[in-house]
């Protein structure tokens, strides 16, 4: 008997290529889905200018720039009531105060502090330089339609001159 070499490849193929159609028709694929609605969050807590005359306060969005504080050498200048931390949603908000940087004259600086106070009360001291960067405020939490204020406690060491300055950072990091 005589093998066709030709007719048994084609033969081959044809049994492989109908069994790779009937695996493929024999699967059983299951779907599932998801769908989503994604709006947008209003922000609860907003900066609002003090009344000191003496600071220039800028915010734009989620950033407030204060300026004009301005201590004197050898010793300690408070600057009350230069911004505001506002919750204008409508439940209490609870966020934490990290100092992100204090970099410069800090070799000059003795301290600064932010003092936090609702209508009333001292709520907490953020210490931002006490030869060194100071620990975070964790857990504030600040009631619907409360406004706090911040006061700046500044001491630079009598060395310091006009020169010298540090720059400074806090974030505010919001729980939803």
């Amino acid at each position: 008997m005589k093998i066709n070499y030709k007719k048994t490849l084609k033969m081959s193929i044809l049994l492989i290529s109908s069994l790779l159609i009937a695996t493929a028709s024999a699967s059983v694929y299951t779907q599932m889905f998801l769908k989503a609605r994604v709006g947008v969050a209003g922000v609860s807590l907003k900066w609002e200018p003090g009344t000191n005359a003496n600071v220039t306060v800028s915010i734009v969005g989620s950033t407030c720039t204060v300026e004009g504080l301005d201590g004197i050498a050898g010793q300690t200048t408070t600057f009350n009531d230069t911004v505001r931390i506002k919750n204008e949603g409508s439940k209490t908000a609870t966020f934490n105060i990290t100092v992100t940087k204090c970099q410069g004259s800090t070799n000059k600086l003795t301290s600064i502090y932010v003092k936090i106070y609702n209508s009333t009360d001292l709520v907490d001291t953020l210490t931002v330089w006490d030869g060194g960067i100071g620990d975070p405020l964790t857990g504030l939490s600040i009631a619907s339609n409360e406004e706090w204020t911040l006061a700046w406690v500044i001491t630079w060491e009598s060395s310091a001159t006009t020169t010298d300055y540090v720059d400074i950072e806090l974030t505010l990091d919001v729980k939803s």
